[in-house]
C-alpha cells in the first residue's frame, strides 16, 4: 500500500489553507471570507479544503489559532520584572515587545479577532469568536500575573489595571490603523507612566468600587426622513453582517424602500456610509456636553474624571459612527475602503478637541495635549473592545478616574521638567 498522501491533504498544505484564510480575514472579516475565496487564493481543490476543515467556522477559528501561535513564537511574551529593576522601564519594555510589528501578517490574527468584535450579527459564526475569547483570557492572565509579581496590589485591582493594559494594546492596535506613520514610542512612555501612576492610585483606593445607577443606552437621533431612513438601515445592516454583507438590497430591504431611493441621495454605497459616519458622529458629540472650558477656580483632578465619564459611558453603547469607521480601518486592503478617509478624519476632530480641553485645563504645552488625547483616544477605543468582547462591568466614573490618573502623571511630570 502507498503512503502517498493525497495532494492537499498533507501537513503542509494545511499551513498554507490557515495562512490563507487569515489573510482574507484579515481584509475581508468574517462574512466576506468564503471557502471559494480560501480555495482560490490556495489553488487546492474544494476536497482539500474539507479534508482538513468541515466549514468556514471551523476553518477561521484554527486560524486565528494558528496566527496566534506563530506571534507568540516571535518572542512577545512579557518578560517578568526582576527585583530592583525600575517598573517604569521594565513596564516599557513589555508594552514595547507587545506592540511591534502590529502593521505585518503576524499580527492577522489580532485584527481578525477585533473585526469580529462589530460583526455580532447572526451571519457571523461562533467558533472564531470563542477561540478568540480564549486567546484574550490567556493574554489578560499573564497580565495579571505580571502586575501580582510587580506591585502589591491586591487581586480586583491586578485585575482592574490588566484589563486597562489589555485595552491600551487593543486600542494602540487602531491607533496604527488610522495613522501608519504614527510615531508610537511617545505614546507607550506616556501610557508606561500613567499605569504605574494608576498602581500608586489603586494601593490606597477601595477594593470595591462604589455602586451607580444604571446607564440607559445613550441614543443618537437621526431622523425620519428618505435619507436618514437609509443610513439607519445601513447602520443596523452592518452592525449585523459587517460592511462587507450590507449590501445595497438589504439595506433597502429594512429601510423599506426601493433601490432607486438609494440613488437619488446617494452615488453608491460608500458615499452612504460615508454619510452615515458623519451624520451619527455629530449625534455623538452633541451628546458630549461636559467638553466645555474650564474656570480658573475649579479642581482639575476632579473636573478631568467628570468630563471623561460621557465619553467613557458612550462607549458602552458601541457609537454607530464608531461600529462602521472600525470596520472601514480595520481590514487590511491594498487599496482602503471608501469613506475610511472620512472616519479618520472625526477621529482626529475628537483628538483635536480633547487636546483643546486639555491644553486649557491641565496648562500644558500643545504637543503634550496632543498626546494625551491621542492616548485617550485609543485607550477609548480599547475599552470599546473590551465592552463588546470581555462585558467589562466597571462603571464609568471609576474608568474615568483612573484614565485622569493616567493622563494627569505625565502632565505633571511634563511641566515639573520645563
Amino acid at each position: 500500500m502507498s503512503d502517498k498522501v493525497p495532494r492537499g491533504r498533507g501537513h503542509g498544505s494545511r499551513q498554507v489553507i490557515l495562512d490563507a484564510a487569515l489573510g482574507l480575514a484579515a481584509a475581508r472579516g468574517y462574512v466576506g471570507t468564503t471557502m471559494a475565496l480560501v480555495r482560490r487564493a490556495t489553488q487546492l481543490p474544494p476536497s482539500s479544503l474539507y479534508w482538513h476543515f468541515s466549514n468556514k467556522d471551523e476553518l477561521l477559528a484554527e486560524a486565528l489559532e494558528h496566527g496566534h501561535a506563530r506571534w507568540r513564537r516571535g518572542g512577545r511574551r512579557w518578560a517578568p520584572a526582576t527585583d530592583g529593576e525600575d517598573l517604569r522601564e521594565a513596564l516599557l519594555a513589555n508594552i514595547r515587545r507587545t506592540t511591534s510589528g502590529t502593521g505585518d501578517a503576524k499580527a492577522d490574527w489580532w485584527r481578525m479577532g477585533l473585526i469580529l468584535a462589530i460583526e455580532s450579527g447572526p451571519t457571523v459564526g461562533d467558533g472564531p469568536r470563542e477561540r478568540f475569547l480564549r486567546i484574550r483570557a490567556q493574554v489578560r492572565a499573564e497580565f495579571e500575573q505580571w502586575w501580582s509579581q510587580a506591585t502589591d496590589l491586591p487581586s480586583a485591582h491586578v485585575k482592574t489595571i490588566a484589563q486597562l493594559t489589555l485595552a491600551a494594546h487593543d486600542g494602540l492596535f487602531v491607533h496604527l490603523q488610522t495613522d501608519e506613520n504614527a510615531d508610537l514610542d511617545p505614546l507607550l512612555r506616556r501610557l508606561a507612566d500613567g499605569l504605574v501612576e494608576i498602581a500608586d492610585h489603586l494601593r490606597d483606593a477601595p477594593e470595591v468600587s462604589p455602586a451607580v445607577a444604571a446607564r440607559p443606552p445613550m441614543t443618537y437621533e437621526i431622523g425620519s426622513s428618505s435619507r436618514e431612513r437609509l443610513i439607519a438601515a445601513a447602520l443596523e445592516v452592518a452592525a449585523e453582517s459587517g460592511y462587507e454583507g450590507a449590501s445595497i438590497s438589504r439595506i433597502c430591504a429594512t429601510a423599506g424602500m426601493r433601490a432607486s431611493s438609494v440613488y437619488w441621495h446617494f452615488e453608491n454605497k460608500d458615499d452612504l456610509f460615508s454619510a452615515a459616519v458623519d451624520d451619527s458622529y455629530r449625534a455623538w458629540h452633541r451628546a458630549q456636553s461636559s467638553w466645555l472650558p474650564l474656570g480658573a477656580d475649579v479642581d482639575r483632578a476632579t473636573d478631568l474624571p467628570v468630563m471623561l465619564t460621557p465619553l467613557v459611558a458612550s462607549l458602552r453603547d458601541l457609537p454607530p459612527f464608531l461600529r462602521i469607521g472600525l470596520m472601514l480601518v480595520l481590514p487590511k486592503r491594498a487599496e482602503p475602503l471608501p469613506g475610511r478617509d472620512r472616519f479618520v478624519a472625526v477621529r482626529h476632530q475628537t483628538r483635536d478637541d480633547l487636546a483643546r480641553w486639555i491644553r486649557g485645563a491641565l496648562e500644558v504645552d500643545p504637543p503634550d495635549a496632543e498626546e494625551m488625547a491621542t492616548l485617550l483616544v485609543s485607550i477609548g477605543d480599547g475599552l470599546l473592545f473590551a465592552e463588546a468582547l470581555d462585558g467589562t462591568d466597571m462603571p464609568p466614573e471609576t474608568t474615568s478616574d483612573l484614565l485622569a490618573h493616567l493622563i494627569m502623571a505625565r502632565s505633571f511630570h511634563a511641566q515639573s521638567s520645563h
